[in-house]
């Protein structure tokens, strides 16, 4: 009881304290960056003429490097505007989860006669959401645009929790509410992946849909499937980038200090409910530093990318991009699912969350919890297609061959891509060469 009130506590004073002084101290670094900027550029401008253009001066130059990126594309934009103005139709759906959690779920399509059978549902990857797969925003890049302009219908969801699902039907307040944040790994498996694929179907009355999952993606549907073999038969193919059952030989170096110091954990029992959820208006002040103030804040959070996802030799993120990415990006995640993923990590296994031994012999009979009965998907027999990059420090090489001794491999195509971390599926500037080729051969072949 003690312990509960220490976590009430804590979850308030994140809540009241914490957040506002973060915000603050974002706040002030943002404007004074930004006058810095504009006032110092104002200066210059009184020692420059437009004549001189042709013969320029020092002042000439020390303006184009100081708006150099300017106007700051994107990161004042809402990322649905964003994909508005590329030309395609766009429509944000709410779904209702049988637990009353209220997710959304974009769909974007340019052919409104939806020619192909099966629509296509891309489900992001752990602290991520729908505009992760939005992030090149080019149309030869972007994986949703290509598709779309093949005529297929697809839709990118979002699961509870991030940014773009925080709803609940009995929780008016969820961002100040301790029960709508009791949330773990098990409730995206158990409800979340079963309401999109249905919601899917019954709005484009379509019998099956086309599965593309990144990382924890795959990992929802691997734990719901383990348990209702039977809703395969609503898939009409699965295709799996970074796929993710087993972690256990993770060789990210930050995540393995963060698991021994048990950092995640001790955010949890806190009460700190969330991690990386942030407003829109902390994303926009953060992605416009990485602007105005590359040296620090782009080197900053694109370290920090590499250090969770992997060092690849040539880095295939576009870094003139990437005050665009963070201004929308992370998408963020309850605490409690990122904890049941390290406990997936010590465990070796895909269980169910561990909330002790006396609470466990409650919910669960015994002293450990149970491990999803994976065994089960070698009755998965719907043709199955994973990507895995040789960089990928998430999901290794020994733990997919751990997976796919799992699964069924009658209808199944495993491909290695070379010097690929783990978000170069979705981010890399070259995917539509390396990548994107195979898989809109698979979904053709999909397609009667």
């Amino acid at each position: 009881m003690n312990f509960q009130i220490i976590q009430t506590i804590t979850f308030y004073f994140f809540i009241w304290v914490i957040k506002p002084i973060a915000n603050v101290g974002l706040s002030f670094t943002y404007y004074s960056a930004y006058i810095g900027i504009y006032l110092t550029d104002y200066v210059l401008s009184l020692f420059v003429k437009e004549c001189e253009s042709r013969n320029q001066t020092f002042f000439h130059k020390l303006r184009k490097i100081l708006n150099k990126h300017k106007p700051y594309y994107g990161v004042y934009t809402q990322a649905t505007d964003i994909i508005l103005d590329q030309g395609y139709n766009f429509e944000s759906h709410k779904i209702i989860t049988e637990d009353g959690y209220i997710l959304t779920i974009w769909r974007i399509y340019k052919d409104v006669t939806h020619p192909h059978p099966n629509p296509i549902i891309m489900q992001h990857g752990l602290l991520d959401s729908s505009w992760s797969w939005f992030i090149n925003n080019d149309k030869k890049l972007t994986l949703p645009y290509i598709l779309a302009d093949q005529g297929y219908d697809v839709w990118l969801a979002n699961n509870r929790g991030n940014k773009y699902s925080i709803g609940h039907t009995k929780f008016q307040s969820v961002d100040y509410n301790q029960q709508y944040w009791d949330c773990s790994f098990d409730d995206l498996a158990k409800y979340d992946f079963k309401a999109i694929v249905l919601y899917v179907k019954n709005v484009t009355q379509r019998a099956k849909v086309i599965y593309i999952g990144h990382s924890q993606g795959t990992t929802q549907a691997f734990a719901y499937l383990s348990n209702n073999i039977e809703f395969q038969h609503h898939l009409k193919c699965f295709i799996g980038l970074g796929p993710a059952m087993f972690i256990s030989n993770l060789r990210s170096t930050f995540l393995q200090w963060a698991i021994k110091l048990y950092i995640f954990e001790l955010i949890y029992y806190l009460g700190i409910p969330y991690f990386f959820v942030f407003d829109d208006g902390f994303n926009i002040k953060i992605g416009a530093l990485c602007y105005m103030i590359p040296s620090i804040f782009r080197s900053f959070f694109f370290e920090v990318t590499n250090q969770l996802c992997g060092f690849p030799q040539k880095n295939k993120i576009d870094l003139n991009r990437f005050g665009n990415m963070v201004a929308h990006e992370p998408g963020g995640s309850a605490s409690k699912n990122i904890v049941q993923w390290m406990q997936f990590f010590r465990s070796k296994q895909l269980q169910y969350f561990d909330y002790g031994t006396s609470q466990n012999m409650v919910l669960y009979g015994q002293r450990d919890p149970p491990p999803y009965p994976v065994d089960n998907l070698k009755n998965f027999i719907i043709p199955k297609y994973f990507y895995l990059g040789t960089k990928d420090v998430i999901t290794d090489t020994d733990d997919l061959g751990k997976m796919l001794n799992k699964l069924d491999q009658t209808h199944m195509k495993v491909e290695f891509i070379d010097d690929y971390a783990h978000l170069d599926y979705v981010w890399a500037v070259d995917a539509h060469v390396k990548l994107y080729p195979q898989i809109l051969k698979n979904i053709k072949e999909n397609q009667n």
